[in-house]
This record gives C-alpha cells, sequence and structure tokens, in this order.
C-alpha cells in the first residue's frame, strides 16, 4: 500500500478560521494511515476491514481539506464504470468535447462509454496513470484511481479565474457555475473545466465506430 502523502498547502489557501492546521491534519491522516497499514498486516489484501478503513482515510482526507478550504476531489457519479485494466480513453475537443474508453464489462472490443463535458472552459489529457497517481497534487486529498472526481475548491478554476480577469469583457459569471472534473485511468488522467457532464453507452459499438461519430459531433455546432 503507498503511502497517501499529504502535499503542502500554501499559505494563502488555508482558512484562517480553520479549525485543524497543516500540521494536526498530517498527524491525523498520519494515524489513520497507520491503522490501514495495520489491518493489511492483520487481515491481508481485500477484506471488508481493508476497504472499511480505506474509506474512513479517504473520508478523513477530504474532511479536514474542506475545513482548511484546501481543494480536495469527491467521487462524481457519471453513471459508468470504466476497465481498470485497459479502458484506452480517447479525448476529442472540438466545438464539442468527449471522452470515450472501454467500459468495465466490456467483451470483445465492444462496450464503450461516453462522456461529454458541457461548456467547457479548459481541458487536459496527461499520461499520468496509476502508477505515478501519487504524484498528483489532489493525491492524500480524496483522489483514488480509477475513479471520476469532482474538485472542490478548485485551484485551477482560480487560477483561469485571474488569467481571463485581464479581459475587459470578463464577467465572472462565466466562471461561477464551472466544475473542475477529474476522470484517473490506467494510463492517463483526464481533467476538465466545464459546467455539466452528459454520458451515454454504445454496448454494441467498437472504439472505432464510435470515434467517428465523436468526431462528427464534436465540430457540429448542435446535438
Amino acid at each position: 500500500m503507498s503511502a497517501r502523502p499529504c502535499h503542502a498547502a500554501s499559505s494563502w489557501l488555508i482558512r484562517h478560521d480553520a479549525v485543524v492546521d497543516e500540521g494536526q491534519r498530517r498527524d491525523l491522516l498520519r494515524q489513520a494511515e497507520d491503522e490501514l497499514h495495520h489491518i493489511i498486516s492483520e487481515h491481508g489484501w481485500g477484506s471488508p476491514q481493508i476497504d472499511a478503513a480505506s474509506q474512513r482515510l479517504l473520508a478523513l482526507e477530504r474532511s479536514t481539506a474542506a475545513e482548511m478550504g484546501l481543494p480536495y476531489a469527491e467521487p462524481a457519479d457519471l453513471g459508468v464504470k470504466w476497465d481498470a485494466g485497459a479502458p484506452m480513453p480517447v479525448l476529442i475537443s472540438g466545438l464539442r468535447t468527449f471522452v470515450a474508453f472501454h467500459l468495465i464489462d466490456s467483451e470483445d472490443d465492444y462496450g464503450i462509454g461516453v462522456v461529454e463535458f458541457k461548456k467547457v472552459i479548459s481541458v487536459q489529457m496527461s499520461s499520468a496513470g496509476d502508477e505515478v497517481i501519487q504524484g498528483h497534487p489532489l493525491w492524500g486529498s480524496g483522489l483514488e484511481p480509477y475513479q471520476a472526481h469532482e474538485i472542490r475548491n478548485s485551484t485551477w478554476i482560480r487560477e483561469l479565474k485571474e488569467v481571463n480577469r485581464i479581459h475587459s469583457a470578463f464577467h465572472d459569471s462565466r466562471l461561477s457555475a464551472a466544475r473542475h472534473f477529474v476522470l484517473t485511468f490506467h494510463d492517463e488522467t483526464l481533467e476538465c473545466v466545464a459546467q455539466a457532464t452528459d454520458t451515454r453507452t454504445e454496448p454494441a459499438a467498437t472504439m472505432p465506430e464510435v470515434m467517428i461519430s465523436l468526431s462528427r459531433e464534436a465540430v457540429a455546432l448542435h446535438p
């Protein structure tokens, strides 16, 4: 079990009225990690006790970050689960933005999930997979592998506001409804700032077939 380091927070991010400070948060998380490691050694992998302890640790990561006003990742229910071993996500972004991936129960290359991001502000796909996820800034703050997340107190949204504020026509309302999504795959991590998502599945289609369809949709002005 890899340790979940609590990345140091910039002092300007931390709420001044927070009940928990950075040192106390680090101690609390270390205690929860020690409990998890003890349960692993006592019960072995895959036991219900490990699942429960892991969830307690994640909940503590999120609750303490929330108390301090720090960014943290919450699970986002998109209505689909991708294959953990080889989801092979493909990002298509034009006038519309999609990510397609193999579903968890797909067989013989059939069974594709598609998430469309609505009113996208920014999107990126990196090669940060499950072997290096521990280096992500949100690791230790609720981030999980093979999971969809929504980021609370997002620094990316804050940075986008500051970048766009210089424009003479800038209006805060465009970004006030923005949401920061993070989707972690086996070999990639997708992050997107958008207002909403829409999910569908193509159980009888292959990835090449879905790519052809999405490529057309990505350059269409209207659905």
